[in-house]
């Protein structure tokens, strides 16, 4: 029995039948993959070029070997036999070629049926077992019999899709032990309120962390402003290396250096001297970043070009480059793209992700204390550690017979 129809339980559950295990899947919602279809915004950035184990996180020991057995290639191959050809972008990320989520997950249904794994949807599990046979696995009055059980529930976050981290309390109920879970990949609040006319402009940027205590390391990718802040895959990179208080800056052109910018402006000042103050970046940076940093370098947004000075377009060069930003807060489970914590690999063999306390039990998935950067990495883990978990539990129950 397979508990939790995210990716990584279909991927268990289709490793374990494609061995000829009999399988049952348990979801507690009305249909599966819910979490699935939202990676990505619904593109499902499902892989990364780079699987090095520096991209994960967590009890690092026990993701090496599942992301060994079932690396990069091998999940490729894997979708390319249900019919999902794949794309890369830029930075490395996989994505199916049609470049929506739902391909994936259908593509993920049909070979369950092809297989004949059964999905038992609105059911709920509260309680694991051992029996003499195996194990007792119980939803709210009804008890079933099995050989195996591999543990899928996931973690804790976006809850909005049905996460609850109710997978921990059943892993603890056999004895193991639970590495405190937290949000992890989260969106940033930022003090101040310059950030608020920005919400919904997307734009490639870099971010330097600059607090104490802190690597040092810079950030680019695509960042969304939101109401409260930054959102996008930037401020989901930089959140782990950030707190509250922390303090950064935002490169606007991220590729430019300072006194490159700072001769830019000033042909700019030359060629269009008519303009306002508030236009002066159109064409250059988007409308509302553009007045933005005109009006936090204490430029009035009317004042005309042709009458800045030249300290005001040092400083408004400077903040094009290195905007000071200070953190507020991160945010919470609701808006986490991943749990961090979860079961501990201190009692799991690396080698099968079986339990060391109760054989017969597998882990898989967001539910033990592995997870990864953005770009993809949490979905491979799904693969790796469903397809090692599925596939040890099948030969579990065949040693059992």
């Amino acid at each position: 029995m397979v508990i939790g129809g995210g990716p990584a339980g279909m991927m268990a559950a289709i490793a374990a039948a494609r061995q000829g295990a009999a399988v049952r899947l348990w979801e507690k919602n009305g249909s599966l993959g819910r979490k699935l279809l939202a990676t990505g915004n619904g593109h499902c950035n499902f892989t990364n070029r780079d699987l090095a184990a520096v991209h994960f996180h967590g009890d690092r020991a026990l993701a090496v070997g599942p992301l060994s057995a079932f690396d990069g290639q091998r999940t490729l191959r894997f979708f390319k036999s249900l019919g999902i050809e794949h794309c890369w972008d830029g930075q490395g990320r996989g994505f199916p070629a049609s470049r929506e989520a739902d391909s994936v997950l259908f593509a993920l249904e049909q070979e369950m049926a092809r297989l004949g794994v059964a999905i038992e949807l609105r059911c709920e599990i509260v309680a694991i077992s051992r029996v003499s046979d195996g194990f007792a696995v119980d939803q709210r009055g009804a008890s079933h019999r099995c050989g195996a059980v591999v543990l899928a529930c996931g973690g804790a976050a976006a809850p909005q899709f049905g996460a609850n981290g109710g997978g921990c309390e059943l892993a603890s109920q056999l004895g193991h032990t639970v590495t405190p879970i937290r949000p992890a990949l989260v969106p940033m609040e930022i003090a101040g309120n310059w950030h608020h006319k920005l919400q919904g402009v997307r734009l490639d940027m870099s971010l330097s962390i600059a607090s104490p205590g802190n690597c040092g390391c810079t950030i680019t990718d695509e960042g969304l402003f939101t109401q409260y802040g930054l959102s996008g895959p930037l401020a989901l990179r930089a959140s782990r290396s950030l707190s509250a208080g922390s303090r950064a800056t935002l490169a606007f052109l991220p590729a430019a250096q300072r006194e490159t910018v700072r001769a830019v402006l000033g042909q700019r000042a030359a060629a269009l001297p008519a303009r306002h103050a508030r236009d002066f970046l159109d064409g250059w940076l988007p409308a509302k970043v553009g007045a933005m940093l005109v009006r936090e370098s204490g430029i009035g947004p009317g004042t005309p070009v042709a009458a800045l000075t030249a300290p005001q377009l040092d400083a408004l060069a400077a903040n094009c480059v290195a905007f000071p930003i200070t953190i507020k807060s991160l945010r919470g489970m609701r808006d986490a793209q991943v749990t961090a914590g979860g079961v501990a690999g201190g009692g799991i063999d690396p080698a099968r992700l079986q339990s060391q306390l109760a054989p017969g039990l597998f882990f898989c998935g967001e539910v033990v204390d592995v997870d990864g950067d953005s770009g993809g990495y949490n979905l491979q883990w799904c693969w790796s550690s469903g397809f090692v978990a599925g596939s040890a539990a099948a030969d579990a129950v065949r040693r059992i017979r």
